[in-house]
């Protein structure tokens, strides 16, 4: 199916692109289809788009790719909707906010983005995680990180 987005033109997507969140995001329960776009050319940085709502999107990345110890606590009940059978065989998304000013870049680590990407469900989960927050500076991690990556 071809959909139009705002940021990025006319877009083609398969339906086994498409990743529903029953329970939809926090603040946008209504909208519950989206799917993911590679937007760097470095793999990082990706745009989650929402299908039900073309003007919502976020721009979104693999907090384990920026903070490697990265290992939030989640109720249990909360991964029994995505149905998978061990934490292993989910993906983790964080949704970054990109102000004016970049090195103030954050991202929501408190409440990731969980994937189960073999049934295509997601859920935003919040950790039980006391040291993560949803402003988490990512700047100077990103910054290094891309320094080793060349």
């Amino acid at each position: 199916m071809e959909f139009a987005t705002k940021q990025f033109g006319v877009i083609e997507i398969r339906d086994d692109q498409i990743v529903t969140f029953p329970e939809g995001l926090i603040g946008f329960q209504g909208c519950k289809r989206f799917f993911v776009l590679d937007i760097d050319d470095v793999g990082f940085f990706k745009w989650l788009q929402c299908l039900d709502e073309d003007y919502l999107g976020f721009i979104i990345l693999d907090p384990r790719s920026v903070f490697p110890d990265y290992d939030p606590e989640f109720a249990a009940k909360d991964l029994e909707l995505l149905g998978a059978s061990s934490p292993g065989d989910l993906v983790m998304l964080s949704v970054v906010t990109l102000p004016e000013e970049v090195t103030e870049m954050t991202m929501n680590l408190q409440a990731p983005l969980v994937i189960n990407p073999s049934k295509r469900l997601g859920k935003q989960v919040i950790t039980v995680s006391p040291e993560y927050t949803t402003k988490h500076a990512v700047y100077a991690q990103l910054q290094n990180l891309l320094k080793r990556t060349g």
